[in-house]
């Protein structure tokens, strides 16, 4: 489900004879459908529900404010009020919440539990050595801080979600379920993981001094020439294992711990209360390839309205930290990093990427990842503290003075945008806490992914680094109405990724295209993609194998940054590849400019269609070539539009000039071609159409540039865009 800013267009079901041939595919369920209609989905009024606390100048907790005290602003506009709970302390339990100047009812009742928490203790993270004091702390809690009418759960994670017991007021069922925390650390990496961090800081620390890497040997042979270069060809590469080791262990230890928080906050999406999750852990640094899952947790908890606190189950630590460099003055500057140990250290090398790398470097770096998790959805993460129990008081006495508001936004276009939600009271000298604000995703716009959807995307890099086959992908934007974009996502992948069995006079194929739409930071807008089961005749399976399978869907964008995660899996062999693309769409303004440049050998008569297609023009249908490669016999179709020329004052007509050069080898390949364009299309918005084919027919296999030069006649004002392509024997 998209916003009503952001939608996928869905275009026509009946399709040219020759895109299904190609398996050209123009909407990802196409029965579903009807034609020429777009899928656009209208939006509710949404609860934004949020948490807070607030505090005197000397740093007590303030619990007895009432509903007209608070004032909320969202993106710095006011909101009114709707519900109001004030803080439940302990067992005290008025069960009647104060209602706000609309008499509408509280968000929590008293027929409710006061709090519902759950504790949840880290095994892929905590050290055997580290349970007992954890153990001991969540008992001491249980026995004198939750109150009768809490409802308290115990969870533990290792290599998955375990549920030890379920929400109850029953103490003795609580203690009871500590006790079964024994085992936890079977499957625990964190040892491992230590030893992998010191290995690498002895590899970079031996290789100091050694040859750098414009010295390095390329082969063992070579390196035998001197005993320097040998010796840091060794390390080199030793080191590559290690730090691909490492981020295979962080992935290892992040993934079930963020599946199994996101679980529980989702079941405690439709229960009403004051709830808290306090999650144990020793930390961990989660890869680049994981960030849509860290963000997905914090939308999921803020949806839920659950507040996540969490507690370094180490305590106070002593030695060195989990650290292989020097501190970094930022999070990020461990990318350039320092002398000649870090010359090596890339994602193809490392099997990390850049990013990867510097979350690893510096001091504490595991506990990045937690500050994240607990600010973002209202908590706090304590560390550096050996009694557990005093870490638990703390958390404790605080969503104790906790005030639950709620409003409905005035914005009700939920676009996926963060929004900056200020809480403040009106008491002298008192401030308020809580979470910065939201990401506005719908409510009920939720992208829908199974596990193993998840699990997919989850490893992208991983299937894109080690794909069956190339994945080729055309994003080439133009211009739609309120300054929004079409852009058509342009698919091609070989036959070879798919295995075809014949059945009866057909050959039958299974495979699917799987991706998203995200907006930064992470937010995902739309599922992308469909399951293909194909029968084709032989003459259609003949074509198929001298082309690439081809997919397209078009959405509609408004100005931003985007990233388009895809990956085509062939079911009855499992192979699979993948492509990770960012998408960045400028503000549309008034100065001359084009659109992308789209190259095709693919054209046709087009057919009646009521759906927008850009590539629909002039009564022919044109098929978009994300592989860009050509046969010399074909004909090379160039096509794109130009906004805003200038009328010239004669003819009260554009004039557009359109030199196109074939360049191979930095030189011409054919002499240049000029058109001019002057007749304007109003719709969706006034543009010149360059639809335009060249022969190829004589020209040498090889690599080619095609270089477009698009000048305004009247203003003189030129773009210039170059577009490689291929041509092959």
């Amino acid at each position: 489900m998209l916003s009503q800013s952001v939608r996928v267009r869905k275009c026509a079901r009946r399709l040219p004879a020759w895109l299904l041939v190609t398996l050209s595919v123009w909407a990802s369920s196409p029965a579903q459908s009807p034609k020429g209609q777009d899928e656009t989905v209208k939006l509710k009024a949404h609860l934004i529900t949020m948490d807070v606390t607030v505090k005197d100048k000397r740093g007590k907790y303030l619990t007895d404010l009432k509903a007209a005290d608070f004032t909320i602003t969202e993106n710095g506009v006011p909101q009114k009020l709707e519900f109001f709970d004030p803080p439940v302390a302990g067992a005290s339990v008025t069960g009647q919440a104060q209602p706000t100047d609309t008499t509408k009812p509280a968000a929590t009742t008293g027929s409710g539990p006061a709090h519902i928490i759950s504790l949840v203790l880290d095994g892929a993270t905590t050290e055997q050595t580290n349970l007992k004091p954890v153990r001991e702390g969540m008992r001491r809690y249980i026995r004198e801080r939750v109150a009768a009418a809490d409802m308290v759960a115990v969870f533990a994670v290792t290599t998955d979600l375990r549920l030890l017991q379920s929400f109850t007021e029953d103490k003795a069922k609580m203690l009871a379920a500590i006790d079964k925390t024994g085992d936890l650390t079977a499957s625990n990496v964190s040892s491992e993981r230590n030893q992998i961090a010191k290995d690498i800081q002895a590899a970079q620390e031996a290789m100091e001094g050694l040859p750098g890497a414009s010295a390095l040997p390329a082969t063992p042979a070579a390196a035998s020439l001197g005993s320097g270069a040998a010796q840091r060809l060794v390390l080199a590469n030793v080191l590559q294992q290690y730090l691909k080791l490492r981020a295979q262990l962080s992935a290892q230890q992040a993934r079930p711990v963020l599946a199994s928080l996101a679980a529980i906050c989702e079941a405690l999406r439709a229960v009403p209360g004051k709830k808290t999750l306090v999650l144990f852990s020793e930390g961990f640094v989660t890869p680049q390839i994981l960030d849509w899952q860290v963000q997905s947790l914090i939308d999921i908890a803020n949806r839920a309205d659950v507040a996540i606190y969490i507690i370094d189950s180490a305590g106070l630590r002593t030695g060195a930290p989990l650290s292989t460099g020097p501190v970094p003055s930022s999070p990020l500057s461990g990318i350039a990093g320092t002398g000649t140990t870090r010359d090596r250290m890339d994602a193809t090398a490392g099997g990390e990427s850049p990013f990867d790398h510097a979350r690893h470097e510096g001091l504490d770096r595991q506990y990045d990842i937690l500050y994240r998790i607990a600010g973002d959805t209202g908590g706090d993460f304590i560390k550096g503290s050996n009694d557990i129990g005093k870490s638990l008081d703390r958390i404790d006495q605080e969503i104790r003075a906790r005030y639950t508001l709620a409003y409905y936004s005035t914005d009700t276009n939920f676009d996926g945008s963060f929004r900056k939600v200020k809480i403040e009271v009106r008491q002298p000298e008192a401030h308020t806490e809580s979470r910065a604000g939201y990401y506005a995703n719908a409510g009920d716009a939720i992208v829908s992914l199974s596990a193993d959807e998840k699990k997919l995307l989850g490893n992208l890099a991983a299937i894109e680094a080690g794909a069956a086959a190339p994945v080729f992908l055309d994003l080439s934007p133009f211009r739609f109405r309120d300054g929004h974009y079409i852009v058509p996502l342009a698919l091609e992948v070989s036959p070879d990724l798919v295995k075809f069995e014949r059945k009866g006079d057909k050959q039958t194929a299974q495979f699917e295209v799987l991706g998203v739409l995200r907006q930064e930071p992470q937010t995902v807008l739309s599922r992308l993609g469909s399951r293909f089961n194909v029968a084709l005749t032989d003459e259609q399976y003949k074509t198929i194998a001298k082309n690439n399978i081809f997919y397209r869907q078009d959405m509609e964008l408004e100005p931003g940054a985007y990233t388009i995660e895809l990956i085509v899996r062939d079911k009855l062999s499992g192979r699979m590849t993948a492509r990770k693309e960012q998408l960045v769409l400028p503000a549309a303004d008034a100065t001359f400019a084009t659109s992308g440049v789209v190259l095709s050998r693919f054209a046709e008569r087009a057919r009646t269609t009521t759906a927008v297609d850009v590539f629909n023009q002039g009564g022919v249908q044109i098929r978009p070539l994300p592989s860009r490669a050509f046969r010399a016999g074909d004909n090379l179709i160039i096509f794109f539009e130009a906004y805003n020329a200038a009328n010239n004052e004669a003819t009260g007509k554009p004039l557009v000039r359109v030199t196109v050069m074939l360049m191979k080898d930095g030189k011409l390949a054919r002499k240049p071609l000029d058109y001019v364009l002057s007749d304007v299309t109003g719709e969706p918005v006034p543009h010149l159409t360059f639809a335009k084919y060249i022969g190829l027919a004589g020209l040498a296999a090889g690599d080619y540039t095609a270089v477009i030069e698009t000048m305004d006649m009247v203003t003189h004002k030129l773009v210039k865009r170059q577009v490689p392509f291929t041509i092959t024997e």
